[in-house]
């Protein structure tokens, strides 16, 4: 009896041993499954990097189409996802998340594709969220892949607001062609909030290190204005044109080599408009106070106004005490700063594709394709090498305005603007001069009497004063870059179709009559007679100010005055001008002979009528019409290629826009490129809807 017990229990031995073995064995394979993760129930970290061959959990979308574990190509490691035989645009991957994620986080995905097509590709990443009330499909990231290189996606799920989920599942897939497509380091991760390094919303009641450099002026909490909340930070006078700058200390916030986002809304309720300056200041090796302004904004009256800007540190710089300032750059009696953020990149770093297609190569038979950019983006090796593949044309932003050039009279300071000729010499890039003559950022001291220091009048004494100004400005700064600046705008904005002779009535016009603009290009080509001479100017769009300046040019044409060209600025929006008017003026300004045209400016803004509330389905539309809009005039410019000789856009990516908010550019602020970008490049890839 006790034998057989022994056989019996030998055998149930075996049987446990067997049973664990499979069990073990299983959740071997299904841990395989996972590259890792990292969490308890729900996971804060999951990667599938494909490396142990493994298709599952990712199933096809597509009837006919296939998955399958492939080692041609790979991001990283050996082996990818492939996916092939696609019959439908929308045949793609999917991946079940139901079980994966916790829904009380957000969660940011990323996941690397690639595709052997001959033509850019545009990818999509998709939510379908099935809850109690139904079915739900979300886009959560699109981007426009070029052929044959690796390229990652970044997005981002959000279910925190949802209510009696079922079903989350994931979406790859390609809606502009049935090509095959691979995928690999797929990633899904609880969003890192670490990348905050200060949010003051003031709802504390705390003022949180913000001073006043007028030491007089007010800072005090508010609840009279809030963008959110109930509180803000009121900056107010005490005596009349009183310095309402407010500044920050962070100093040991910044690190070398990191790039830093700042970010907050304003309002003002006095003026129609009123310019802000955001910036840093710092100690340089030491002893030297420097300062950078990062971005201007207009806010407009009685409208929160977000303001961004970015910075970063170079790794071999020697700088320390940070500042951050904020400068009206008028006089204003009050304002309020609400929701103010700094953050580093965190988890997602902005990095530059400079595998896109050159735009200057796209375009190299047509005519220039330029940009205009603050020094600071010439000190950044990043934006330098973006530069450098896109443009080969410059305007300096601001730095050659005669405000930077000779705020004292007779103390001219060329140091930044030597730097921009520097760069452009040793980087092979033609340089746009812009502007000599303006209403605007020109010192108060040209206009004034030198013994009194009154305003000067139209009396002949006064007339004289001013015209030897001019004539000593630009033939001191024309001269200076003889030969190095191919064209200038010699005149900017001395039009003003709501006068009746159609003249700005600007503090050049007051003093001197028309004569004024005559007199700038006859010295300026005496300066340098092989520049390019342009008059330059907005809204040309506009019948009336067209009519204007179109008489104006052939009149300086037909007295002898040497002027070349007309700079159409084309500050415009989705909704205005239409692309037909800005033919009729290419049209109209072409009929002179001898003129050439320049775009300077280009921007088209896509939110001025939606402000801060626009949602991303709208923006996403806007863009498209954006693209859409900006393909039809560049058609335009091709049309009229023998008089259309360069195209500048007024700045590099959208955080450097004057257009703060309004997502203007070709690229966003992480140097990623929009549509309009690729509607330059390749239009059949961006959406229809």
């Amino acid at each position: 009896m006790s034998c057989c017990f022994y056989r019996r229990l030998k055998r149930f031995s075996v049987l446990i041993l067997v049973i664990l073995f499979l069990i073990v064995t299983l959740i071997g394979i299904e841990s395989t499954k996972i590259s890792r993760v990292i969490g308890e129930t729900k996971k804060s970290f999951v990667e599938y990097n494909f490396e142990n061959r493994f298709i599952a959990p990712f199933k096809a979308s597509g009837k006919s189409m296939s998955l399958r574990i492939d080692n041609t190509t790979a991001a990283e490691g050996t082996f990818s996802l492939l996916a092939s035989g696609r019959k439908q645009i929308d045949d793609g991957i999917l991946l079940d998340v139901t079980n994966l994620i916790d829904y009380a986080n957000e969660y940011k995905i990323t996941l690397y594709v690639y595709h052997k097509s001959s033509k850019m590709q545009r990818f999509v990443v998709s939510s379908e969220i099935e809850t109690k009330s139904g079915k739900e499909n979300k886009l959560l990231c699109e981007k426009i892949i070029i052929p044959k290189s690796w390229k990652k996606l970044d997005a981002s799920l959000n279910l925190t607001e949802e209510k009696g989920i079922k079903k989350v599942w994931l979406k790859v897939y390609v809606p502009t062609s049935t090509t095959n497509f691979y995928v690999d380091l797929f990633t899904l991760k609880v969003a890192d909030k670490s990348h905050l390094i200060k949010f003051e919303n003031f709802e504390d009641k705390n003022i949180a290190g913000f001073i006043s450099q007028d030491k007089k002026c007010k800072l005090s909490i508010s609840k009279e204005k809030a963008y959110q909340g109930t509180y803000s930070i009121k900056v107010q006078q005490t005596v009349k044109r009183q310095n309402t700058t407010v500044i920050l200390p962070v100093k040991g916030t910044f690190e070398k080599g990191k790039s830093y986002s700042i970010s907050f809304y304003m309002h003002q309720s006095i003026l129609k408009s009123l310019n802000f300056a955001v910036g840093i200041r710092f100690l340089e090796s030491g002893k030297n106070m420097r300062e950078i302004v990062l971005g201007r904004v207009t806010i407009p009256k009685n409208k929160w106004t977000e303001v961004f800007a970015s910075y970063t540190p170079s790794l071999d710089s020697k700088i320390k005490d940070f500042v951050i300032f904020i400068r009206p750059l008028s006089d204003i009696s009050y304002y309020y700063i609400d929701n103010f953020t700094i953050s580093d990149d965190g988890w997602y770093s902005a990095v530059p594709d400079l595998d896109l297609p050159s735009l200057r190569e796209k375009y190299k038979n047509y005519f220039k394709i330029g940009v205009a950019v603050p020094y600071r983006a010439l000190t950044n090796p990043v934006d330098v090498a973006f530069i450098k593949r896109h443009f080969n044309s410059i305007t300096a932003e601001n730095e050659m305005k005669p405000e930077a050039l000779e705020p004292i009279e007779d103390n001219f300071n060329f140091s930044i603007a030597d730097e921009y000729l520097n760069f452009c010499k040793k980087n092979n890039i033609a340089i746009r001069g812009h502007t000599l003559v303006w209403h605007q950022q020109t010192p108060n001291w040209f206009f004034e009497n030198p013994q009194t220091g009154k305003k000067l009048t139209n009396s002949e004494k006064d007339k004289k004063i001013l015209l030897e100004r001019l004539k000593k400005y630009i033939q001191t700064v024309v001269s200076r870059y003889k030969g190095r600046i191919y064209a200038w705008d010699v005149v900017n904005e001395a039009i003003d179709e709501n006068e009746p002779d159609g003249f700005r009535r600007s503090d050049w016009f007051n003093v001197l009559g028309p004569e004024y603009i005559e007199k700038a290009f006859i010295y300026a080509h005496q300066a340098d007679p092989n520049a390019q001479l342009f008059y330059n100017d907005y809204s040309t769009e506009n019948p009336v100010k067209r009519e204007y300046i179109y008489k104006l040019i052939k009149s300086l044409r037909e007295k002898g005055i040497p002027i070349h060209g007309v700079g159409l600025q084309c500050h415009i929006s989705v909704s205005w001008p239409s692309v037909e008017e800005v033919e009729k003026t290419i049209k109209l300004f072409s009929s002179i002979p001898g003129i050439k045209i320049h775009v300077t400016e280009i921007d088209i803004s896509v939110a001025k009528e939606y402000g801060k509330d626009i949602d991303e389905e709208t923006k996403r539309y806007l863009l498209i019409q954006q693209a859409r809009k900006l393909k039809d005039l560049f058609d335009v410019f091709k049309k009229y290629k023998n008089v259309v000789t360069s195209v500048s856009f007024w700045g590099l990516k959208d955080d450097y826009s004057w257009l703060q908010g309004d997502f203007p550019l070709l690229f966003d602020k992480d140097y990623q490129p929009k549509f309009a970008f690729w509607s330059l490049i390749d239009p059949s890839v961006v959406p229809e809807e």
